[in-house]
């Protein structure tokens, strides 16, 4: 048996490939696309990157989305002229292909990039915290303390139609107030400890964010949202997120009750860490007005809430 003149089936597969292009137009033109479009999307770096478990998932997928068709061959005489042989029988068919395949992976990387800033923007018109909007005290403030029973007693018989959420819900006494009128409620709180000490007392109490738990509730799942304990720490963004927020997750005659102390009763020490966190009863009461709700301040005979907000729905909830 003769030996293989590789170079010579080389030239003659390169020659059938041309005259094929030359036959079908159509080819030719598909392949002039292909690499245009992959010429636009390509990275400049090698594809062949590794892993990096830290890295941003969107960056290593874009430098692992180009595919190398070049299988390798080995070094070994005889088995390597065979590879190299099958190589370039199927180069030419399989070239086209990887080159489609490759120029979706780009343009799906290119979507979701623009998904992510999207997502980015929603965020940020739904009142997340961005880094550069965080008043400096955020977070260093202690959480207010436990409602007493006269305001656990007064917002209880202030709640309309259930299903009641409570944020931040405490150790639970409101949960369990409203509770034992007959409404199903259930409170959001960040502290463990208060946590676990209403889940003893066999109270709904559920550990998470507070804005998180609101934004992943169905629209129009609660008749009433009490806003109260850990709201009063919150920034001004925050605030109208949550309000936003709220709305929308309240039936068409749903109610909010705010139940917080006015910032400008704080000690000096409160006062200075806490500037630009919290809202006044009052401050709630125009912010729930402008979002639509028929709002009123209800007198409290307790020593550090004075007055309670309720804001009833007067108009439907408007359409994100």
């Amino acid at each position: 048996m003769s030996e293989l003149d590789l170079e010579k089936v080389s030239a003659e597969i390169e020659a059938d490939a041309e005259k094929r292009r030359g036959q079908d137009r159509e080819i030719a033109r598909l392949e002039q696309d292909i690499e245009q479009a992959w010429a636009e999307i390509a990275e400049s770096e090698s594809s062949l990157l590794a892993i990096d478990e830290d890295g941003d998932p969107l960056e290593q997928a874009a430098s692992l989305a180009a595919i190398d068709p070049h299988v390798p061959i080995g070094s070994r005489r005889g088995l390597r002229s065979i590879k190299w042989l099958i190589r370039k029988l199927s180069y030419w068919y399989a070239r086209f292909l990887t080159d489609q395949f490759n120029v979706f992976a780009g343009a799906l990387i290119r979507h979701l990039r623009n998904v992510e800033t999207r997502l980015g923007r929603l965020e940020g018109a739904a009142g997340y915290l961005g880094d550069s909007t965080v008043p400096a005290g955020f977070g260093v403030l202690d959480n207010p303390p436990e409602p007493s029973a006269g305001v656990v007693s007064h917002v209880a018989g202030l709640a309309g139609s259930g299903p009641c959420l409570v944020l931040s819900g405490g150790e639970g006494a409101i949960v369990e107030a409203i509770g034992e009128r007959g409404i199903s409620a259930h409170g959001v709180e960040q502290d463990p400890d208060r946590v676990l000490a209403g889940l003893r007392r066999r109270i709904d109490i559920r550990s998470g964010g507070v804005l998180p738990h609101l934004v992943g509730a169905e629209d129009g799942e609660f008749g009433t949202i009490v806003l109260t304990g850990f709201v009063e720490n919150l920034p001004l963004r925050d605030l109208i997120g949550m309000v936003n927020q709220a709305s929308l997750k309240l039936k068409r005659t749903g109610r909010i009750v705010v139940a917080v102390a006015d910032p400008a009763s704080r000690a000096r020490v409160d006062a200075e860490l806490g500037s630009g966190l919290g809202l006044s009863p009052v401050t709630w009461r125009h912010l729930l007005q402008q979002a639509g709700f028929d709002a009123s301040l209800e007198p409290c005979s307790d020593s550090r809430i004075t007055e309670i907000v309720v804001a009833q729905r007067t108009a439907p909830p408007s359409q994100p």
